[in-house]
């Protein structure tokens, strides 16, 4: 019994083999291309967006992209 129980616990503690399987797609990397006054543009894979400028945007720095603003083609 108490080996069963040194087996079980190692499993639960090791996680799942099936959902450790599993990869997440990565999100993919964008870049500032550009600022302006008030507005930055943000390079992505579909395209460019334009976002309002924060004190730390600086041109070539990645940032997440902004997916929720580009619009579905």
């Amino acid at each position: 019994m108490k080996v069963v129980s040194i087996v079980f616990a190692a499993t639960i503690l090791t996680g799942c083999p099936v959902a450790m399987a599993v990869e997440q797609p990565k999100v993919p990397d964008c870049v500032i291309d550009r600022c302006d006054k008030n507005v930055c543009t943000i390079e992505t894979p579909e395209g460019t967006v334009e976002v309002p400028k924060k004190r730390h945007y600086e041109e070539g720095t990645p940032v997440v992209c902004p997916l929720w603003l580009i619009d579905p083609t």
